[in-house]
C-alpha cells in the first residue's frame, strides 16, 4: 500500500468490518478480469459466496481457482466547502483487499451453514432461519456455494489521519451540520484512527 498513514493491521477490527460490510467484488482471471459484485459472509478467516451453478462466474472458477477480492465500507464523503472552502474533496471509508484461492464446497452440510450464515449476516432478526424447513428445504444442492482461503490481505482506514486534529474535528462537526447519517459510534470509530 502507497500510504502507510492509512494501512491497518489490526485483524479483530478487520474482521469486524467484513462482517459490517453489505457486498463486495470477486475479480476472477480470464482474457479481461471478470468482476463481480455480490453478497458475502466472512467466518473463521475465509469469505463465503454462493450464486447459481451456470454462468460466466460459475465456469471460470471451475478452471481459474485464483481470485481477488475487495470490499469497503464508505462513510462520509468530504466536499471541498468544508475548513471554510479549503478543503481537498475525498472519501472516508475501510476497505479490504484480498488475494486467495476460491474452493468450491461440495459437502452438504457445510454448504447448509455457509447459506445460514450468509442469510443471518443479512437478515440478523431472523431467529428462525433455518435449512430444514419451509422454503428452504434442498436449497444447498442448487446452490453453488463456496469459499476464498485467504492467502494475503490488506486493508485501508481513511478516517482523516493526515488532518490536523482542529481540522478533523471541524470535520466531523461539518459532517453533523450536513445532517449526514452518521451516528455517534461511527464519529467515535472515526476518532480512534487520528
Amino acid at each position: 500500500m502507497r500510504r502507510k498513514d492509512f494501512d491497518f493491521k489490526n485483524m479483530p477490527t478487520i474482521e469486524k468490518f467484513l462482517t459490517q460490510i453489505t457486498f463486495g467484488t470477486l475479480v476472477i482471471p480470464d482474457n479481461i478480469p471478470y468482476a463481480v459484485p455480490l453478497s458475502f459472509c466472512y467466518e473463521d478467516s475465509k469469505i463465503y459466496l454462493h450464486g447459481a451453478k451456470a454462468g460466466r462466474k460459475y465456469k471460470l472458477l471451475k478452471y481459474n481457482p485464483k481470485v481477488s477480492f475487495s470490499a469497503a465500507k464508505p462513510y462520509a464523503y468530504i466536499p471541498s466547502h468544508f475548513l471554510n472552502n479549503t478543503m481537498i474533496p475525498t472519501q472516508f471509508f475501510f476497505s479490504v483487499f484480498i488475494e486467495g484461492q476460491f474452493c468450491a464446497v461440495e459437502d452438504l452440510e457445510e454448504k447448509k451453514h455457509i447459506l445460514t450464515r450468509l442469510v443471518q449476516k443479512y437478515e440478523p432478526s431472523n431467529t428462525q432461519m433455518n435449512m430444514e424447513r419451509g422454503q428452504f428445504i434442498g436449497t444447498e444442492r442448487g446452490v453453488f456455494v463456496g469459499k476464498i482461503l485467504i492467502e494475503s490481505l490488506s486493508a485501508k482506514a481513511k478516517f482523516g489521519q493526515n488532518l490536523k486534529i482542529e481540522d478533523f474535528e471541524q470535520i466531523v462537526e461539518d459532517l453533523q451540520n450536513r445532517s449526514d447519517m452518521l451516528d455517534i459510534q461511527t464519529i467515535e470509530q472515526m476518532k480512534k484512527f487520528q
